[in-house]
């Protein structure tokens, strides 16, 4: 749903963003109803429904959210190379580790993929220049296997507790993908 200008909007929906965050802390995804983020949040289920359908409405506000981070934070870097975006995509997420303890312990991946492949294909673009020597159709055939190569990579990334830096792991991508 469409966030409001309306401050006092804004601060009901931050607080039931807050309360479903909290509540993902002692119970798991599926455990989670409305009537228990109501509750958390202290507002009525009006007031919930206003702003959300459902818990997967407060999910999908709050991976726009973190899109919208992303997003600017690539585009008011200096120097984009594809080296330089993949830190920053191994940083984001790191950083972002609860709410992918949310997605994979909640197995609710199939519904973060639709998300996550838009997203992507939107950075990916801004790196086509790193990609001269592809066509058009070979360039979409090589961001469809960097998205889900990189979504495995951070999968696997957050179940071994994020040993390895961004660093190294932008490193170890880059030099896979030899661009020029």
């Amino acid at each position: 749903m469409k966030e409001s200008d309306n401050k006092v909007a804004q601060r009901y929906r931050q607080m039931i963003v807050d309360a479903f965050l909290l509540l993902t802390e002692s119970m798991p995804y599926q455990e989670i109803t409305v009537l228990r983020i109501v509750q958390e949040a202290d507002v009525s289920r009006q007031t919930f429904y206003r702003h959300f359908k459902t818990k997967e409405d407060i999910l999908a506000s709050i991976m726009d959210r973190l899109i919208r981070e992303v997003n600017h934070r690539l585009h008011t870097s200096s120097i984009i190379t594809l080296q330089s975006a993949l830190v920053e995509y191994f940083t984001f997420w790191q950083h972002n580790r609860n709410y992918l303890r949310i997605i994979y312990e909640g197995q609710i991946e199939a519904w973060l993929l639709v998300k996550y492949n838009e997203a992507m294909r939107d950075q990916f673009c801004m790196l086509s220049h790193q990609f001269i020597d592809l066509d058009k159709r070979e360039f979409h055939l090589m961001m469809s296997f960097l998205i889900g190569g990189l979504y495995q990579l951070k999968r696997d990334w957050y179940e071994r507790g994020f040993k390895e830096a961004p660093e190294e792991l932008a490193a170890l991508v880059a030099n896979m993908i030899r661009t020029k």
